[in-house]
């Protein structure tokens, strides 16, 4: 049994677009642009989000007295 226990009909079959995903995503280092808007949409969601979310979320413990605070520091 050269073919392996599977009959040929159970073979892969590529999916076009996620052979073109694939393809976009190897030469994505040139095609990406840095400029400022790029770089201001990284700051602000990689940066003052999250950032935004924690500052949230200890002043809430803050407030509450909640144990967890007492771990933060």
């Amino acid at each position: 049994m050269a073919g392996g226990g599977f009959p040929y009909k159970m073979s892969a079959k590529k999916n076009k677009f996620v052979e073109e995903w694939n393809g976009r995503r190897e030469i994505t280092e040139q095609a990406f642009v840095a400029d400022a808007k790029k770089t201001r949409q990284i700051l602000w969601f990689g940066v003052a989000i999250p950032y935004f979310i924690y500052w949230l979320t200890r002043s809430e413990f803050e407030k509450q007295g909640n144990p967890k605070y007492a771990d933060m520091i």
